[in-house]
């Protein structure tokens, strides 16, 4: 598909015009320079046509500071990756020797470049065309991310250059988010299975900020896998960016099939990483564990992981714990086939024969009795049990382990929906 990349120095409100485009709020836009650091994608409709477009962090032109190194290659790999460049200034600010700089190096890409004067009050400023006029570049546009101004002319004219694609019908991806406390690897975990850096990777706990997600394909599946910012514990957190980059890792979650989470296995478990599986289980995600680093445990002693990841999540001895290693893509391949397998237990139909038979054997709860037992949905499993008395939470336990006896559900939380009926009048099962 046809693309389009943002770029611009820090702060001129690349992630506000990326998530006006989008229709979605995607990226944290914060007044604090520097917020974005990662490629994020994503999919832009108008008028019945459709392309990727990919937010970039701030352009630092020549310097050479770690993160900065990895920051710029982000954004080159974004520039050869599209067909056209929109070249974001800030109207207000004005020209600055920035710019310049980043639109030598836009020009050495060889690319269609849109320039767009953000951050305008209204479509008349005659005064900021003329001083960005100096860059030479041939399609300029007076925008607002913020209210959205001048992007239907931008649109029409980026529709017009790009090869022409119509919106496909997409086969049915599995949203596997990778989730767990700061520097565990998930970013690392990201670049290996899709063989691409699109995350940073910094030693520097807290580095990803954004939601960054990338698709591939895994035994005729797709996948889509979205990594996150560390989550760490309230009290720990110290800046707003942090804040709200944490409530948009917690938010993914509703929009996920499974989730993977990852803890360093020289560390071991610690009360976090049973808090974030707490919070996937709560909203009836699918979870597998991924005990990571496992190439820094000596080989002799690696049998003794799973065992004691079994013993730190005693209650979850239904989720599936694969260890690997993320840097040295030790496991990947049995980490994936596991979110193959489970995504499909948790759109797996029990049979209705075995689940009648079931029935007639489990114990009845005390004073009342079990009327009947269907599953009525998936992802996750939805079972309406049908009593004719009140029970308490020790019966539904005890009907969900039997059912998982029978049924496995393995790394999927099985749900059951009570309903009481009066035994001496009718009722429907």
């Amino acid at each position: 598909m046809a693309t389009v990349v943002i770029v611009g120095r820090k702060n001129v409100g690349k992630s506000t015009i990326f998530n006006r485009l989008i229709g979605m709020r995607l990226n944290i836009v914060y007044k604090e320079p520097g917020v974005t650091r990662d490629r994020i994608y994503g999919e832009v409709e108008w008028c019945s046509r459709v392309f990727d477009i990919i937010d970039t962090g701030g352009f630092f032109p020549g310097e050479n500071e770690g993160l900065v190194v990895k920051i710029n290659r982000q954004i080159e790999y974004g520039l050869a990756e599209a067909n056209l460049v929109y070249f974001v200034v800030d109207a207000k600010d004005g020209l600055k020797p920035g710019d310049q700089d980043i639109c030598q190096s836009i020009r050495k890409s060889n690319k269609k470049v849109f320039l767009l004067m953000n951050k305008i009050d209204c479509k008349h400023t005659e005064s900021e065309v003329l001083e960005f006029s100096k860059l030479g570049f041939e399609d300029s546009f007076l925008v607002s991310g913020e209210a959205g101004i001048g992007f239907g002319d931008v649109l029409d004219k980026t529709i017009e250059i790009l090869p022409k694609a119509k919106k496909e019908r997409m086969r049915k991806k599995i949203k596997v988010l990778i989730l767990g406390r700061p520097n565990a690897g998930k970013s690392t975990l990201l670049n290996t299975v899709t063989k691409q850096e699109r995350a940073i990777v910094d030693e520097k706990p807290g580095t990803t900020r954004d939601i960054v997600r990338a698709t591939f394909k895994y035994q005729d599946q797709n996948i889509e896998i979205i990594d996150t910012c560390g989550l760490r514990r309230k009290t720990n957190i110290k800046t707003s960016v942090e804040f709200y980059s944490m409530v948009r890792a917690i938010s993914a979650i509703e929009n996920a099939d499974i989730a993977v989470l990852l803890f360093d296995t020289n560390e071991g478990v610690v009360d976090q990483d049973r808090r974030i599986a707490s919070i996937v289980l709560s909203k009836a995600k699918s979870l597998v564990l991924a005990p990571n680093k496992i190439d820094l445990i000596k080989t002799m002693n690696r049998n003794r992981i799973i065992p004691s990841t079994q013993e730190s999540f005693k209650s979850l001895d239904f989720i599936p714990i694969v260890p690997i290693s993320a840097k040295e893509d030790i496991g990947l391949e049995q980490l994936l086939t596991c979110i193959v397998t489970v995504y499909a237990e948790s759109r797996k139909f029990a049979d209705k024969i075995v689940v009648r038979s079931l029935t007639e054997k489990l114990q009845n709860p005390t004073n009342g009795f079990l009327v009947s037992l269907k599953q009525v949905s998936t992802s996750p499993p939805l079972f309406r049990a049908t009593l004719s008395t009140k029970v308490k939470d020790h019966y539904i336990r005890y009907l969900r382990k039997s059912i998982r006896q029978y049924f496995g559900f393995k790394g999927v939380p099985i749900l059951i929906k009570t309903r009481k009926v009066n035994p001496r009048s009718g009722y429907s099962l």
